[in-house]
């Protein structure tokens, strides 16, 4: 039930196909099937991001409307009378309107030489036709209920990380990573921290990556989800001024609500400007796309880390054990490792997926049977994933941390 409010689930865990290595192969050695299949998966994405205003508008208000307007007559005066038409025609509007964020989201990203979404114009109406027809021609289907509620997370993610309504949530979980940096290097001015690289697998939309480098820290982010990269590059590259956009996460809630103008608010992003690093000429930020296993577990990336942070991340493993291989190939040695998040293993239980889960008390062990050594743990450290404090019903993880290191070679 809960792990629909903790979506960094399989949105970068997942390939993003499901591919035969039996395929041909073009000129450059890649498997031409693997290619077709990244690109049917981005659409896929696209789509989502597409079909957002129309599936919404026909699940969730319309629907509801039409409920309003089967009940007997006496019974709909009295809906009425609340305030409850209103208010789902006022989420209507607001649907819409997140709708015009998410066009403006996919087109900062040039897929398929897309038309200016904002002029809606003629050019634009007919290109959004042809992407339909040639999904319906290929036989898919505009878009999952599994993609749709990625795309609804990933609104809320833009709370989480680029809002000051998020600054709670971050501060519960980025902040005992950023005191542990703190202390680690506390010896070393901000200006002088651009030659410690950290890296983040799992980024997100980047917001912890971008606190660590405003610490003078040299900072990479590593995602996978389509998702994620979408909505990072949007707000880390395409943004202008401090809450230039403005975003309604929570208009699809309809269960748990304590009043409309909870349901209804406005969250306005960033809260700060990406652009404006202050170490930005001594530290460097990036963001990278890719399998973090494929990526970091390469001959090219080892031992090439002064720190990793893990956030809410070791869980999305098939099999945490290659994680921790490619922790330890890109780690150096005498690097820093530091995890913080809960154990929703997110392949447990789903079908055609293999998954092994350990208990905490497994997964220390097995950190240090794979060599690291752990400085420091804590345990029941309370922490919420993309929550909405003002919701009725509330899920709070009981995470830890680990803080450990590769030993230095003998």
């Amino acid at each position: 039930m809960h792990s629909h409010t903790h979506s960094h689930t399989p949105l970068h865990t997942h390939s993003h196909s499901e591919t035969c290595s039996t395929g041909q192969m073009d000129d450059g050695g890649t498997n031409v099937d693997e290619q077709q299949a990244e690109a049917n998966a981005l659409m896929d994405v696209v789509a989502a991001f597409m079909c957002y205003k129309v599936f919404q508008l026909n699940n969730g208000i319309y629907r509801r409307l039409h409920h309003i307007d089967e009940l007997s007559e006496r019974h709909r005066e009295i809906v009425s009378s609340l305030g409850t038409i209103d208010k789902i025609k006022r989420a209507e509007k607001l649907v819409r309107a997140n709708y015009r964020f998410l066009l403006d989201l996919v087109y900062s990203s040039s897929v398929g030489e897309m038309p200016d979404p904002s002029d809606n114009s003629e050019e634009f109406k007919h290109w959004y036709k042809s992407f339909v027809d040639s999904r319906v021609h290929a036989g898919k289907g505009m878009v999952s209920d599994g993609h749709m509620s990625k795309v609804l997370s990933t609104l809320k993610q833009f709370v989480r990380d680029w809002s000051e309504d998020g600054q709670s949530e971050r501060q519960q979980t980025y902040g005992p990573i950023m005191a542990v940096l703190e202390s680690k290097f506390a010896d070393v001015a901000p200006e002088s921290r651009g030659g410690i690289h950290v890296l983040i697998p799992g980024a997100g939309l980047g917001r912890l990556a971008f606190d660590i480098c405003c610490r003078g820290f040299s900072c990479q982010g590593n995602e996978f989800s389509y998702f994620m990269l979408f909505a990072s590059n949007y707000i880390l590259n395409k943004t202008r001024h401090v809450n230039q956009h403005t975003i309604y996460p929570f208009v699809h809630q309809f269960s748990n609500v304590a009043s409309a103008q909870d349901q209804l608010r406005a969250v306005r992003v960033p809260d700060v400007l990406p652009s404006e690093m202050p170490y930005r000429d001594t530290a460097d930020f990036s963001m990278t796309a890719g399998d973090f296993i494929e990526v970091y577990g390469a001959e090219d990336q080892k031992e090439k880390w002064d720190v990793v942070v893990t956030c809410f991340f070791m869980d999305t493993a098939n099999n945490v054990l290659a994680y921790l291989d490619t922790l330890w190939n890109a780690l150096k040695p005498g690097a820093l490792w530091i995890n913080l998040g809960p154990l929703l293993w997110h392949f447990d239980n789903v079908e055609n997926e293999s998954s092994i889960e350990f208990t905490r008390e497994e997964f220390l062990e097995l950190i240090a049977k794979f060599g690291f050594v752990i400085e420091e743990t804590k345990v029941h450290l309370p922490v919420s994933y993309t929550a909405d404090p003002k919701n009725m019903l509330q899920y709070t993880y009981s995470s830890f941390m680990c803080v450990a290191h590769k030993p230095n070679k003998e």
